[in-house]
């Protein structure tokens, strides 16, 4: 290669913010280049994230160094670029992209998009493209341009004011550096790539002319065209051949390695300024990934927030204890003195280990002390040879129980719903829900959005310590069927030791943090107790009608049977309706209906896709009707009686409290929550839900709490006077919406009525509703707009919600629940959008949540008082379904009535429907 002389010119960056610089990241690139250059790391859920680590690292260190005064990031389209057209080849050899590549590269974007910086992209074009486009414009504009990037294609746009640094290598290239690195300067750079091709994206060249060829060869004749035009005057007698037979390869390649300057992106000096960081969505997404160092970078950086909203002091971390050797208790004595010195100490963790996860069934193995000074281990249910004495269950549980019910030190578990259940197998003794911390609930209240609050995860959250999971200790090569009960004695001790004093530590953080973020009172006062309230519901369960199931499944099956022959006809032939392929064929090929959406292999048709299609083809909605019923039938009616267990008769579906951000209740295993509420097959669900001998079912459901909510929180004086009148709410709407008065509306007019009120409550947009109700778009924009001119307290209400959000990074539910809200500056619209429908609907739902768990923890305890027959036995959504004694149906339906009515105080009327029946389908 030709080297420059020792007086050429050498690049240098522009001094750190110059106001006259653009710096364009080729985002993709880099993506790309640290998941192959860094060593696989991923968090303790196992999510990877060692590309997302590398790239904020040096997007972190551009931002403090550079100081750009104008920013953006160019990231490659989905689809294929207009090459791929052009050349099928094109890019063929590349290999399948690595499958938890794209999930780091979408984190990526994201955390640009948080720091303020537009990523933009094409479609049918590259990320190569983008840049070149910007780099134009910039010119164009008076700028100069720092390209951050180490692909050599981009060295044919440095020039005049124009370098590409390669900041992984701190390199910085101009036409010297280009000349050194290729042997010719950047305006040969895309003949010199048409000439050598590219292996890496499969562009051909002209076989058998290399690198140094091309050098030549340019140096002699100029540049491409001049090449061919002289290939008379090339004395090589091969190289003349395969020049003179290969041109239209060349032709081919130097269009593809060419960058195009006229990419369809967004163009505004504005937009591409710095600043603007949103610092609650860049802390969330670092939270969340475990970029800790990224975190400590950012509050350094940027921790002077705005005027408007200081930051909360940023507390240092607890050290973790010091590890310590476990004692290992074999009898009571032994226990009666650990617990002794355990009691000594300011905090004590307890953790019980089980064969499996279930904390109804599931073996007990153990049970793990922690205090500040020590540990022990007790062995209840191990069982190889050669083990220890072991307690027998009964009898450490009983010593347990009364610790935790005497005068003891803080107390500290995990998961206190799970502990409970389990303790109450062995002891009626229940007290350990006076627990002081349950650092499952506290990881759920201080962090909402992060839907993984293990042990593991407090750990690392709290005290950046990293635990192993029970299944580092199972035997690898039998890791599908290892049994705990089977591990030594010692190992499993050395194992939990850890985590309970892990606890300690994360503990008392946890107990700073939620004072310092206002949520001590809906943790003291609502989630703890309400863990109890669930491990009884959970033990309890509900009686189920195999009969009844088995003759609802069979009338499933005969409207499953003529849903498909409908689906037949309307196609005009059979095709397999389970198979998303075959329906992609006969919607989008056969009925020629567009195509809404697309996977990276293939056109969606997801139910978003068939509700948008319904209006213009009558498959689409059949088609929905038939997944729903088969749905049903596989979740329920076929599922249901394999999941009652033999013991008790009873399905015991397990209550997840610490998953939903907005604070709703969720089941698994099975899964209640999804029952159709107001439909036929939801009913003929329900009447298998049955009532012991004995007893009757009794259903509470509270009547439009959201609306009630919303009548409150926004002191609209329509909705107030609406609840306080006993009117009917969605007539009131009505008349706003179609300009009649209340006597004069129509079924049909309520019911379109009541979506327009829920829509509100969900943020659903015009889009949205209007896909919902069958109507066109400029319709339900009048629809929203007649509803906010209705009730203008709300429109205030709602504004003034997104604003405090924008403000302070979150939201807050009547009762303090709190929920960090990312992205309301963001400058994608969709993501901004989204953002605020979280800001706008999460009071108002996270509210009606926090009610019916203050109405159940209420219930329980006069429920309790009266020594009452009658239990909760489920809750699904608003509702609270009960068995009620036969001698308590007299009194009980009033007492539950009145305690959900009174669980809080609103501006208007909270109402409590209930029903009475043998089944549940009877009573709702």
């Amino acid at each position: 290669m030709t080297e420059p002389p020792d007086e050429a010119p050498k690049a240098v960056l522009p001094e750190p913010g110059d106001p006259h610089t653009l710096t364009v990241m080729d985002l993709s690139g880099y993506v790309f280049r640290a998941y192959h250059a860094l060593p696989p790391l991923s968090t303790a859920r196992g999510e990877p994230t060692h590309a997302v680590l590398g790239v904020t690292s040096m997007l972190q260190k551009l931002l403090a160094e550079q100081k750009p005064a104008y920013f953006a990031v160019a990231v490659d389209a989905r689809g294929p670029s207009f090459r791929k057209a052009l050349f099928a080849e094109y890019k063929a050899t590349r290999r399948a992209t690595p499958p938890d590549l794209h999930p780091q590269a979408e984190h990526v974007t994201a955390i640009a998009r948080a720091y303020g910086i537009p990523c933009l992209e094409a479609e049918g074009f590259e990320a190569d493209d983008v840049i070149a486009t910007l780099v134009r414009y910039a010119k164009d504009n008076g700028l100069d341009v720092v390209i951050a990037s180490a692909d050599k294609d981009l060295l044919q746009l440095v020039g005049d004011g124009v370098v590409m640094h390669d900041s992984m290598r701190d390199l910085v290239y101009g036409p010297t550096e280009t000349r050194a690195k290729l042997g010719i300067p950047p305006e040969k750079v895309r003949d010199y790539l048409a000439l050598v091709g590219d292996s890496s994206d499969n562009v051909p060249g002209v076989p058998k002319v290399g690198p140094k060829t091309a050098v030549e060869l340019l140096d002699r004749f100029g540049d491409y065209d001049g090449i061919f035009a002289h290939v008379s005057e090339i004395t090589k007698p091969a190289l003349k051949l395969t020049l003179t037979e290969n041109k239209a390869l060349g032709d081919l390649s130097r269009t593809l390695v060419s960058l195009r300057e006229d990419a369809p992106v967004e163009l505004d000096l504005e937009k591409l300024k710095v600043g603007g960081a949103d610092l609650p969505a860049l802390r969330a997404i670092f939270r969340e990934l475990e970029m800790d160092r990224a975190l400590d970078v950012l509050e350094r950086s940027l921790g002077g927030g705005s005027a408007e909203e200081p930051l909360p002091p940023v507390r240092p971390k607890p050290a973790p204890l010091p590890a310590v050797t476990p004692q290992v208790v074999s009898s009571r004595a032994e226990l009666e003195s650990v617990l002794a010195e355990a009691r000594a100490s300011d905090a004590v963790a307890i953790e019980t280990l089980l064969e499996g996860d279930d904390a109804r069934r599931s073996p007990i193995v153990g049970v793990s002390l922690g205090w500040r000074e020590g540990a022990a281990y007790v062995p209840l249910g191990h069982v190889y040879l050669g083990r220890p004495d072991q307690l027998p269950p009964r009898e450490a549980f009983e010593v347990l129980a009364a610790f935790a019910g005497g005068t003891r030190p803080r107390l500290a578990v995990h998961d206190a719903k799970r502990e409970v259940m389990i303790w109450a197998r062995e002891s009626a003794n229940l007290t350990l829900l006076d627990t002081d911390v349950d650092t499952m609930l506290a990881s759920y209240l201080l962090r909402a959005d992060e839907r993984a609050n293990t042990v593991e995860d407090v750990a690392r959250s709290e005290l950046d310590l990293v635990l192993d999971p029970v299944a580092s200790i199972l035997p690898k090569s039998r890791a599908a069927r290892g049994r705990l009960s089977e591990i030594e004695v010692e190992r499993t001790a050395a194992f939990a030791a850890p985590r309970v004093r892990a606890l300690i530590q994360a503990s008392g953080a946890q107990l700073t943090l939620l004072e310092d973020e206002k949520l001590e009172g809906v943790y003291r006062e609502l989630e703890l107790p309400l863990a109890r309230v669930l491990a009884g519901i959970e033990e309890t369960g509900v009686r189920i009608d195999v009969l009844q199931l088995s003759s609802t499944s069979r009338t499933y099956d005969v409207r499953i049977r003529e849903l498909e022959k409908k689906c037949h006809e309307l196609a005009g032939h059979e095709f397999q309706l389970a198979s998303p392929r075959a329906l992609e064929v006969v919607l989008f090929d056969e009925l020629g209906l567009p195509v809404v959406k697309r996977t990276k292999t293939a056109r969606s048709t997801d139910a978003d896709v068939l509700e948008e299609l319904a209006p213009q083809h009558p498959l689409p909605r059949e088609i929905m009707a038939w997944r729903q019923l088969t749905k049903l039938k596989s979740t329920y009616l076929d599922a249901l009686p394999s999941a009652i267990d033999p013991a008790t008769g009873r399905v015991h579906t397990r209550f997840n409290q610490a998953v939903a951000a907005t604070g709703r209740l969720s089941s698994s295993d099975p899964n209640l929550q999804n029952i159709p509420i107001r439909t036929e097959e939801g009913r003929l669900i329900r009447e298998a839900f049955i009532a012991a001998d004995g007893f009757s079912i009794l259903s509470a459901d509270y009547s439009q709490i959201e609306l009630r909510v919303l009548a409150h929180m926004s002191s609209d004086p329509e909705l107030i006077s609406a609840f306080s009148e006993d009117a009917d709410v969605h007539v009131r709407t009505a008349t706003a919406l179609f300009y009649v008065a209340a006597d004069l509306v129509t079924k049909e007019q309520r019911g379109q009525a009541k979506t327009v009120n829920f829509a509100v409550i969900y943020g659903q947009s015009e889009v949205a509703l209007a896909r919902n109700l069958g109507i066109e778009q400029k319709e339900a924009r009048r629809y929203i707009q007649a509803f906010f001119q209705r009730y203008s307290g709300v429109a205030r209400y709602l504004d003034g919600v997104v604003a405090d959000a924008r403000r302070t990074g979150a939201v807050r539910t009547m009762l303090g629940r709190k929920r960090t809200v990312p992205g309301l500056d963001s400058r994608n619209r969709t993501e901004r959008w989204a953002a605020e429908r979280i800001a706008r609907n999460t009071p108002i739902q996270g509210t009606a949540a926090d009610i019916i768990k203050r109405a159940m923890v209420d219930l329980e305890l006069a429920l309790r008082a009266r020594d009452a027959k009658s239990r909760m036995i489920l809750t699904v959504h608003d509702e609270l379904v009960l068995e009620l004694h036969e001698s308590e149906v007299a009194t009980l339906p009033a007492l539950v009535k009145s305690t959900m009515e009174n669980a809080v105080e609103l501006r208007v009327p909270l109402l409590v429907e209930t029903g009475i029946g043998k089944s549940w389908g009877q009573a709702h």
